[in-house]
């Protein structure tokens, strides 16, 4: 039957065409970060580079372009607190855990330093860098550290100033003979020229007692060889003996001083609204820059030839003063860090929910096929009032390609062609019982949906939690007419928030979140009465851990391939084998006992990716063996967070995505959905070069299918079975284990059953 199958396929093939240019890079990892919270910026060039809790990021104002760097490009952290640009054009990048990152703009190269990172210090924050020839001073919570760039090495650390306990390091500055370093007890300064700046006796400690206010010093600046302090009430100058109020400064909470070529200039905040304002000269006249308000600003670059201000702003990315208005820049992202709960469209589009009891920040839309300025979009109360709030916790995937998207205490919205349609709540037809508790919500009726899950009728179901009347779940029919159902016949505490529909049809359904844990167990329900027990009970049963669940708070929920279904609880997942006797049939993954399953998600090889508080673990098919497990640890960081909320993947793509309360982590994964029916072969990399550690990716892949190299005048080079998960891969070795020949070389698919087929050719380039 092989024989005569390839004369067939051979009979047509020069009149297919074939898709050439896709490349293919599993194990590629990519992180989305919210990159509006600035807490350092630098002019360099024509261009602002900005420090956030999201990575780092370079505007060209020209232009409108963006360039921007987490740490699954190079950076050690994302949560970056310092920035400076250094006389050799170097990039000198701050991070709160202490690693520093340097990027050579003229080579382009990165190099790391974690001297500080991985020291036992308790408290590594880096808050700032001066540069003075060739010495870097490095400016950390515990003191300040030399680095000699031409040694590419750390010298001294000055940490021991005198104070009566150890300060909090915040800011310093240097004039031609004397170094200041301000601290949250005050300022120590000492000569220069001090033959030993390690031990306290060579400092003087300047405080409330000699003119600073209390408060932590917030930056230094020299202005003519003379140090200004900024504080929470005002700048002061030293004046040689002690530190006086510069005037017009008075009550001023400064966030930044920076030194400009006629000057200095800073920025302070006040009731919501913040001043940038500027001097020639200490005792001379303060003039105002500009104000905006509605921002709180944490940082002041001045251009060097003075015809630009940018201020870091908290929470809306860099403020531009163009001599008239304020411009803002900040990269397109999602509007937060939070990613509580995740979802992925057939089509790829990924969506987000954030938080919940006022923790919240709306919910986000993420699509790749957009442009890089358009691929995130956020839904806020500000910008769609429909919402009522911006506490938007659950994803679910609806009918058609819609979307619903939960909140807590306000009702579902339903997203069609990325706009909200409707909303359901309880003032709405139909409608929703409010939950049993309406603590934080000025609307009387508060309503928290859980998922919305669609069964094989095409009708969707909510779990509508603690609902007052009872009515726990809601069918919605004909897209039109709620049908309620009661949980009366045994115990139902009505903490619903998750569920799933298993192939039998019976909703499977979870009692906690991550923050509100119950402790009650799983519960489940059919119509038809056809699991076992449920004859008398209407349709509903329980199972805890007196049935084999390792622990009753029931966290997460999924029903894989073989319609088993998994539990995910607070110390370890279950698998019910047999959902229509599901007291009979309770087993347990060994490999992840004793964890907090938050997640579980199923890819093409039905093996199973769970997030917990402890990273990804990833599980064959039934949960028996270790397969995988990222932490942000053994991935250099390209995981952003160990606490994995949610986990969604791309089954077409190949891409799994990873939920944090830091940002969100995807990965490209080998195993993806495979087709029903044949498409186009697709290869990557194409050409394919060998010898090659990477196997040639041969992707949309049919179920069970069995894959033929040809050499072009029909000669069968190779023949193997798919690996599976809707890919398959080839090594580029003949049926004798030896390297192939430069060349051309076409690939045959087929289904087991034969009447599938698809082909396609590769080119094969031998070194």
């Amino acid at each position: 039957m092989h024989r005569f199958f390839v004369k067939v396929v051979l009979s047509g093939i020069f009149g297919i065409s074939y898709c050439w240019a896709q490349q293919f890079q599993a194990g590629q990892w990519r992180n989305f970060t919210d990159m509006k919270s600035v807490r350092s910026v630098v002019f360099d060039s024509n261009r602002v580079l900005a420090a956030t809790g999201g990575g780092l990021f370079a505007y060209e104002p020209t232009s409108g372009t963006f360039d921007r760097w987490t740490n699954s490009e190079n950076l050690s952290s994302n949560d970056l607190t310092a920035l400076m640009v250094d006389g050799a054009h170097r990039v000198w990048i701050g991070s709160s855990g202490g690693a520093i990152d340097v990027f050579d703009q003229s080579s382009n190269g990165w190099e790391s330093i974690q001297d500080i990172a991985g020291s036992n210090r308790p408290q590594k924050s880096i808050h700032g860098f001066l540069a003075k020839g060739d010495t870097v001073y490095v400016v950390s919570d515990f003191g300040i550290s030399v680095f000699l760039a031409s040694r590419w090495e750390f010298g001294d650390t000055y940490a021991s100033f005198g104070f009566s306990t150890l300060p909090s390091v915040t800011a310093m500055a240097v004039t031609g003979s004397q170094i200041f370093v301000g601290t949250d007890q005050g300022v120590a300064v000492a000569a220069l020229s001090s033959a030993n700046l390690s031990a306290p006796t060579s400092w003087t400690i300047y405080s409330t007692s000699q003119g600073l206010p209390a408060g932590s010093i917030s930056s230094m600046a020299t202005c003519h060889d003379t140090v200004l302090v900024g504080t929470p009430s005002g700048i002061y100058f030293f004046d040689g003996n002690s530190f006086q109020l510069l005037g017009g400064t008075s009550g001023r909470q400064v966030a930044a001083i920076v030194s400009t070529s006629n000057g200095f200039s800073y920025v302070s905040n006040s009731g919501g609204v913040f001043t940038v304002q500027s001097s020639s000269a200490v005792n001379g006249p303060v003039e105002v820059v500009a104000s905006a308000n509605s921002h709180v600003a944490t940082s002041l670059a001045v251009a060097s030839d003075v015809s630009g201000v940018a201020v870091g702003t908290s929470d809306d990315g860099v403020a531009l003063w163009n001599g008239s208005v304020w411009t803002y820049a900040a990269p397109n992202g999602p509007g937060s860090n939070s990613f509580i709960n995740l979802a992925v469209t057939t089509e790829g589009i990924l969506w987000a929910g954030t938080g919940i009891d006022g923790g919240g920040h709306g919910f986000y839309r993420y699509d790749p096929s957009q442009a890089t300025d358009r691929q995130w979009k956020n839904f806020t109360t500000a910008n769609q009032p429909l919402m009522g709030s911006n506490d938007y916790y659950k994803v679910s995937l609806g009918d058609n390609g819609d979307v619903w998207i939960s909140s807590w205490g306000y009702g579902v919205v339903k997203i069609v062609a990325d706009t909200i349609q409707r909303k359901i709540n309880g003032r709405s037809q139909p409608s929703f019982a409010p939950t049993i508790v309406p603590s934080k919500s000025t609307d009387p009726i508060f309503v928290v949906v859980g998922n919305a899950v669609v069964d094989a009728s095409g009708d969707t179901w909510f779990d509508n939690y603690w609902a007052t009347n009872g009515n726990y779940l809601a069918t919605l029919i004909n897209d039109s007419t709620f049908a309620y159902t009661r949980c009366t016949a045994i115990p139902c505490s009505g903490t619903f928030t998750s569920m799933v529909i298993d192939q039998n049809g019976t909703k499977w359904i979870a009692n906690s979140e991550p923050t509100k844990k119950y402790p009650t167990g799983l519960y489940y329900y059919n119509e038809n009465l056809s699991v076992a027990g449920t004859e008398n009970t209407a349709g509903w049963g329980t199972l805890t851990t007196s049935d084999g669940l390792p622990n009753n708070t029931v966290l997460s929920l999924a029903v894989d391939q073989d319609n088993n279904v998994w539990v995910g609880t607070d110390l370890g997942v279950s698998i019910i084998t047999d959902p229509q006797n599901p007291r009979g049939s309770i087993i347990s993954s060994f490999p992840l006992r004793e964890q907090s399953i938050q997640a579980i998600a199923v890819d093409g090889l039905n093996d199973k990716w769970i997030g917990t508080k402890e990273g990804v673990f990833v599980v064959n098919s039934d949960g028996t063996q270790l397969l995988n497990q990222y932490t942000v640890n053994n991935t250099g960081g390209k995981l952003v967070d160990n606490d994995v909320r949610s986990i969604a993947i791309d089954q077409q793509r190949g891409i799994a995505y990873f939920g944090t309360g830091n940002g969100l982590s995807s990965l490209e994964i080998s195993a993806v959905q495979p087709l029903q029916s044949y498409a186009t072969l697709q290869f990557g990399p194409n050409p394919y070069t060998l010898p090659n550690t990477e196997p040639l990716i041969i992707r949309n892949i049919v179920a069970n299918s069995t894959v033929k190299i040809l050499s072009v005048n029909g000669t069968l080079v190779a023949e193997f079975s798919a690996q599976g998960g809707g890919r398959a891969f080839w090594d580029g070795r003949d049926r004798r284990g030896n390297y192939v020949q430069t060349g051309i070389y076409f690939v045959v698919a087929y289904a087991d059953n034969g009447n599938q087929v698809a082909n396609g050719k590769v080119a094969v380039v031998r070194k």
